[in-house]
Protein backbone atom coordinates (compact mmCIF):
# COMPACT_ATOMS: atom_id res chain seq x y z
CA UNK A 1 0.00 0.00 0.00
CA UNK A 2 1.47 3.62 -0.74
CA UNK A 3 2.22 5.82 1.16
CA UNK A 4 0.26 9.03 2.05
CA UNK A 5 1.40 12.63 2.33
CA UNK A 6 0.00 16.00 2.99
CA UNK A 7 2.39 19.07 1.48
CA UNK A 8 0.96 22.83 2.21
CA UNK A 9 1.70 25.26 -0.08
CA UNK A 10 1.67 22.84 -2.78
CA UNK A 11 1.13 25.54 -5.67
CA UNK A 12 3.93 26.88 -5.94
CA UNK A 13 7.77 26.92 -5.11
CA UNK A 14 8.83 24.18 -2.45
CA UNK A 15 5.73 23.07 -1.31
CA UNK A 16 5.42 22.19 -5.36
CA UNK A 17 8.72 21.00 -6.09
CA UNK A 18 8.19 17.84 -2.81
CA UNK A 19 4.88 17.57 -3.93
CA UNK A 20 6.35 16.19 -7.47
CA UNK A 21 9.59 14.50 -5.70
CA UNK A 22 7.11 12.53 -3.61
CA UNK A 23 4.74 11.30 -6.51
CA UNK A 24 7.80 10.00 -8.00
CA UNK A 25 8.31 7.63 -4.89
CA UNK A 26 4.84 6.89 -4.91
CA UNK A 27 3.24 8.46 -2.22
CA UNK A 28 -0.09 9.60 -2.39
CA UNK A 29 -0.08 13.32 -2.25
CA UNK A 30 -2.81 15.97 -1.39
CA UNK A 31 -2.07 19.27 -1.86
CA UNK A 32 -3.09 21.88 0.31
CA UNK A 33 -2.89 25.51 -1.01
CA UNK A 34 -4.98 28.49 -1.29
CA UNK A 35 -4.86 28.58 -5.32
CA UNK A 36 -5.77 25.13 -6.00
CA UNK A 37 -5.85 25.07 -9.40
CA UNK A 38 -2.49 25.63 -9.96
CA UNK A 39 -2.34 22.09 -8.50
CA UNK A 40 -4.68 20.66 -10.51
CA UNK A 41 -2.32 19.09 -13.75
CA UNK A 42 0.22 17.21 -11.64
CA UNK A 43 -1.54 14.29 -10.35
CA UNK A 44 -2.41 15.62 -6.40
CA UNK A 45 -5.65 15.02 -4.76
CA UNK A 46 -5.72 18.77 -4.09
CA UNK A 47 -7.52 20.99 -1.22
CA UNK A 48 -8.31 25.00 -1.42
CA UNK A 49 -7.74 26.00 2.06
CA UNK A 50 -5.94 29.89 3.00
CA UNK A 51 -4.25 29.30 6.32
CA UNK A 52 -4.04 32.45 6.90
CA UNK A 53 -7.72 32.68 7.96
CA UNK A 54 -7.87 31.37 11.21
CA UNK A 55 -11.42 30.85 12.13
CA UNK A 56 -12.37 28.90 9.28
CA UNK A 57 -9.02 26.71 8.94
CA UNK A 58 -10.32 24.04 11.77
CA UNK A 59 -13.73 23.20 9.68
CA UNK A 60 -11.89 23.43 6.35
CA UNK A 61 -9.01 20.42 8.17
CA UNK A 62 -12.28 18.95 9.20
CA UNK A 63 -12.88 18.08 5.79
CA UNK A 64 -9.83 15.74 5.55
CA UNK A 65 -10.75 12.64 7.15
CA UNK A 66 -7.68 10.74 6.43
CA UNK A 67 -4.60 10.20 8.33
CA UNK A 68 -1.17 10.63 6.92
CA UNK A 69 2.01 9.15 6.85
CA UNK A 70 3.75 12.30 5.98
CA UNK A 71 2.74 16.03 6.32
CA UNK A 72 5.12 18.62 4.55
CA UNK A 73 4.43 22.05 6.34
CA UNK A 74 5.85 24.37 3.39
CA UNK A 75 3.22 27.07 3.16
CA UNK A 76 4.40 30.98 4.11
CA UNK A 77 5.69 34.28 2.82
CA UNK A 78 7.68 37.00 3.87
CA UNK A 79 7.07 40.66 4.28
CA UNK A 80 10.20 42.74 6.20
CA UNK A 81 10.96 45.85 7.15
CA UNK A 82 10.59 47.62 10.73
CA UNK A 83 8.66 46.27 13.04
CA UNK A 84 6.46 50.08 12.89
CA UNK A 85 6.39 49.56 9.46
CA UNK A 86 3.83 46.75 9.49
CA UNK A 87 0.08 47.65 10.45
CA UNK A 88 -1.55 45.45 13.13
CA UNK A 89 -2.98 43.49 10.13
CA UNK A 90 -0.19 42.67 8.48
CA UNK A 91 1.57 41.52 11.33
CA UNK A 92 -1.33 39.45 12.44
CA UNK A 93 -1.61 38.01 9.06
CA UNK A 94 2.09 37.00 8.85
CA UNK A 95 1.73 35.10 11.93
CA UNK A 96 -1.28 33.34 11.28
CA UNK A 97 0.05 32.42 8.01
CA UNK A 98 3.81 31.08 9.10
CA UNK A 99 3.24 30.23 12.49
CA UNK A 100 -0.14 29.62 14.12
CA UNK A 101 -1.40 27.72 10.71
CA UNK A 102 1.12 24.94 10.91
CA UNK A 103 0.16 24.80 15.21
CA UNK A 104 -3.47 24.27 13.61
CA UNK A 105 -2.70 21.62 11.40
CA UNK A 106 -0.13 19.70 14.01
CA UNK A 107 -2.91 19.62 15.84
CA UNK A 108 -5.38 18.28 13.44
CA UNK A 109 -3.49 15.46 12.49
CA UNK A 110 -0.54 14.15 15.03
CA UNK A 111 -3.48 12.17 17.19
CA UNK A 112 -4.36 10.20 13.56
CA UNK A 113 -0.61 9.70 12.94
CA UNK A 114 -0.36 8.67 16.28
CA UNK A 115 -2.99 6.17 15.97
CA UNK A 116 -1.48 4.73 12.94
CA UNK A 117 1.73 4.00 14.52
CA UNK A 118 3.65 6.75 13.46
CA UNK A 119 4.80 9.45 10.37
CA UNK A 120 6.88 12.29 9.41
CA UNK A 121 6.51 16.27 9.95
CA UNK A 122 8.67 17.72 7.88
CA UNK A 123 8.51 21.69 8.46
CA UNK A 124 10.00 24.16 6.32
CA UNK A 125 11.78 26.73 8.39
CA UNK A 126 14.24 29.00 6.74
CA UNK A 127 17.88 30.53 7.31
CA UNK A 128 15.96 33.00 9.41
CA UNK A 129 15.58 30.34 11.97
CA UNK A 130 19.01 30.30 12.72
CA UNK A 131 19.88 34.52 12.78
CA UNK A 132 17.67 37.52 13.27
CA UNK A 133 18.47 40.08 10.51
CA UNK A 134 17.82 43.68 10.07
CA UNK A 135 14.40 44.56 9.10
CA UNK A 136 13.46 40.76 9.60
CA UNK A 137 12.02 40.95 13.43
CA UNK A 138 8.31 39.82 12.34
CA UNK A 139 9.62 37.15 9.78
CA UNK A 140 12.47 36.10 12.41
CA UNK A 141 10.07 35.91 14.76
CA UNK A 142 7.86 33.16 12.97
CA UNK A 143 11.19 31.30 11.41
CA UNK A 144 12.43 31.29 15.31
CA UNK A 145 9.38 29.96 16.56
CA UNK A 146 8.86 27.32 13.90
CA UNK A 147 12.69 26.08 15.21
CA UNK A 148 11.40 25.73 18.86
CA UNK A 149 8.10 23.91 17.62
CA UNK A 150 10.11 21.24 16.01
CA UNK A 151 12.82 20.70 18.87
CA UNK A 152 9.74 20.13 21.35
CA UNK A 153 7.82 18.58 18.96
CA UNK A 154 10.47 15.83 18.21
CA UNK A 155 10.99 15.35 22.34
CA UNK A 156 7.17 14.77 22.63
CA UNK A 157 6.62 12.41 19.64
CA UNK A 158 10.23 10.30 20.04
CA UNK A 159 8.10 7.59 21.58
CA UNK A 160 5.17 7.59 19.02
CA UNK A 161 7.50 6.37 16.48
CA UNK A 162 7.08 9.84 14.60
CA UNK A 163 10.22 11.87 13.47
CA UNK A 164 10.07 15.69 12.91
CA UNK A 165 12.63 16.76 10.60
CA UNK A 166 13.12 20.92 10.25
CA UNK A 167 14.53 22.52 6.68
CA UNK A 168 16.03 25.51 6.65
CA UNK A 169 16.61 27.07 3.48
CA UNK A 170 18.80 30.04 2.34
CA UNK A 171 17.15 32.50 -0.82
CA UNK A 172 15.40 29.51 -2.86
CA UNK A 173 14.68 30.16 -6.50
CA UNK A 174 10.92 31.08 -6.48
CA UNK A 175 7.81 33.06 -6.18
CA UNK A 176 8.73 34.02 -2.46
CA UNK A 177 10.84 37.26 -4.03
CA UNK A 178 8.11 38.14 -6.09
CA UNK A 179 6.34 41.29 -4.03
CA UNK A 180 9.69 41.91 -1.92
CA UNK A 181 12.16 44.64 -2.65
CA UNK A 182 15.19 42.71 -2.90
CA UNK A 183 16.06 39.42 -4.49
CA UNK A 184 19.22 37.18 -5.21
CA UNK A 185 21.53 38.54 -7.50
CA UNK A 186 20.44 36.26 -10.91
CA UNK A 187 22.80 32.98 -11.89
CA UNK A 188 22.30 29.63 -10.46
CA UNK A 189 25.22 30.01 -7.91
CA UNK A 190 23.08 32.61 -6.13
CA UNK A 191 19.79 30.14 -5.29
CA UNK A 192 18.52 26.92 -4.07
CA UNK A 193 16.22 25.16 -6.73
CA UNK A 194 12.90 24.28 -5.34
CA UNK A 195 13.88 20.90 -6.56
CA UNK A 196 17.18 20.48 -4.45
CA UNK A 197 15.30 21.22 -1.15
CA UNK A 198 12.75 18.66 -2.43
CA UNK A 199 15.21 15.74 -3.00
CA UNK A 200 16.71 16.33 0.68
CA UNK A 201 13.09 16.12 2.36
CA UNK A 202 12.98 12.75 0.18
CA UNK A 203 16.44 11.61 1.72
CA UNK A 204 15.67 12.21 5.09
CA UNK A 205 12.03 10.76 4.83
CA UNK A 206 13.95 7.47 3.38
CA UNK A 207 15.90 7.09 6.40
CA UNK A 208 15.72 4.24 8.61
CA UNK A 209 13.00 4.79 11.06
CA UNK A 210 15.42 4.57 13.80
CA UNK A 211 17.51 7.87 12.54
CA UNK A 212 16.13 11.34 12.76
CA UNK A 213 17.66 13.83 10.44
CA UNK A 214 17.02 16.75 12.98
CA UNK A 215 18.01 20.16 10.74
CA UNK A 216 19.09 20.16 7.25
CA UNK A 217 20.45 23.82 6.48
CA UNK A 218 20.71 24.79 2.78
CA UNK A 219 22.50 27.62 1.07
CA UNK A 220 23.55 28.53 -2.40
CA UNK A 221 27.42 28.51 -2.83
CA UNK A 222 27.32 32.21 -3.16
CA UNK A 223 25.07 34.89 -1.65
CA UNK A 224 24.39 38.31 -3.08
CA UNK A 225 21.18 40.40 -2.98
CA UNK A 226 20.24 43.36 -4.85
CA UNK A 227 17.11 45.95 -4.55
CA UNK A 228 14.46 46.00 -6.99
CA UNK A 229 14.08 48.80 -8.86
Amino acid sequence: MNKSALVTGASSGIGMATAYALLEQEFEVTGLARNAEKMSDIGLQTVSCDLSALDALPAALAQIPKSFDLLVLSAGYGQFGGIEQFSYAQIEQLVNTNLVSNLFLIKHFLPRMKECGGGDIVIVGSESALQGAKQGAVYCATKFALRGLAQSLRADCATANIRVILVNPGPVDSDFFDTLEFAPQSGEEFVIEPAAIARAIVHAVGQPRNVVTEEINLQPIKRSFHKRK
